[in-house]
């Protein structure tokens, strides 16, 4: 299913037309004078994706945990996965030597799809379904002024970078993460016991 779902979308993203960059700012521009009002999807605002892509590794997962307001790391093992996730995330982005747009983007998409999992309850088929929808730029309602993936920011090659990296990281971890968001209650992880935890996690 993860084979095909790929396929879907790479198709999808090649039969877009791009406009040039040329002309995506002047869409902006028509927008922001225009005073249209976008729909705000943004899981992180362009001013922290700046203050992350300032950091290193240690100084993103610092910023992460005060942006994601995570209060409980020594004993919830649900906050240092969640910790983990995006940290993990936003540095192979950067490492990607995404802009800061293209961070902003790609953060939106790993929200998107957890929050999918987390939230919504999907099971890994109709996340697998949203995704493709998300990557192809395919609005959720006729009213929503633009979908959670800009795909005319990404190249590609980028695009299918990221699906990569979302079936490796999410999608073939699917049952575990379920585990985690939807037992019935988390129990305290600890010390040494926690740190084994999250090494299993890393693997991904």
């Amino acid at each position: 299913m993860l084979v095909l779902v790929s396929i879907s979308v790479f198709r999808g993203l090649a039969a877009l037309e791009r406009p040039s960059p040329k002309l995506q700012a002047e869409d902006r521009d028509q927008d922001d004078r225009g005073g249209k009002k976008i729909a705000n999807r943004t899981f992180l605002s362009l001013s922290q994706i700046t203050a992350l892509s300032e950091e290193n590794l240690e100084g993103v997962e610092k910023k992460m945990e005060e942006f994601l307001n995570l209060t409980q790391l020594k004993t919830s093992f649900k906050e240092s996965v969640l910790l983990d996730y995006y940290t993990a995330g936003f540095w192979w982005a950067k490492e990607m030597n995404f802009s800061l747009i293209q961070l902003s983007g790609f953060m939106d998409l790993l929200n998107f799809a957890l929050e999918n999992l987390s939230g919504k309850r999907m099971t890994l088929g109709d996340n697998l379904k949203e995704l493709e929808r998300a990557m192809t730029g395919i609005r959720e309602t006729e009213s929503e002024e633009r979908s959670v993936f800009d795909p005319n920011s990404f190249s590609i090659e980028q695009a299918k970078a990221i699906i990569d990296y979302l079936v490796t990281s999410l999608f073939k971890h699917y049952k575990a993460y379920e585990y985690l968001f939807h037992s019935r209650r988390e129990e305290p992880v600890i010390s040494n016991e926690l740190t084994r935890l999250l090494e299993d996690f890393r693997t991904i």
